[in-house]
């Protein structure tokens, strides 16, 4: 009896491919949620500069933008559920939802930077950073998009079939 009968080696197949499309996955998600949770560090980061009063005031992103903090825990949560997932169509909706999201900080960062300026106020380098960083989650996003979106094309199976028949000749 040989080592892979015909029944055996079409389970080992699949179960290889489906352990590195699952392996894949959560590679892309890990890159994807380091780099949201980066865009989220970036409210940390000094946003304004203000002179009020005669003190000097640096104000941070969570307090300037409580709008865009919320985006992102919610850009968080959401990759953390295509983290969860298995491979397959809940796990591509999460992964388009978070790169929604991550497009929605986008836009929120470069609303910021380009806002009026008042008196005595000016721009802090937490602005720029998000930019930075939520083009990067954006990018993560798309390419665990992509990377989802690959199907293999199905096998000719007149092809398998004369394989097979080979195959079983050559015993």
């Amino acid at each position: 009896m040989t080592e892979f009968p015909d029944e055996e080696l079409p389970r080992r197949l699949d179960a290889a491919e489906a352990a590195l499309a699952r392996s894949e996955h959560r590679w892309f998600g890990r890159v994807t949620l380091l780099a949201a949770l980066a865009t989220g560090l970036t409210l940390l980061l000094p946003w304004t500069y203000t002179r009020r009063y005669g003190l000097s005031v640096w104000q941070l992103g969570i307090e300037t933008q409580p709008t865009l903090a919320l985006t992102c825990l919610a850009g968080i949560a959401a990759t953390v559920v295509a983290l969860t997932l298995k491979p397959g169509t809940g796990a591509q909706v999460a992964a388009g939802v978070t790169a929604v999201v991550a497009l929605c900080c986008l836009v929120l960062g470069w609303r910021v930077t380009n806002l009026e300026t008042l008196d005595d106020t000016w721009a802090g380098p937490g602005p720029t950073f998000t930019i930075a960083t939520s083009v990067v989650w954006l990018l993560a996003a798309a390419a665990q998009l992509v990377a989802q979106n690959n199907k293999p094309a199905e096998p000719d199976q007149a092809a398998v079939a004369r394989a097979i028949t080979r195959l079983r000749r050559t015993r």
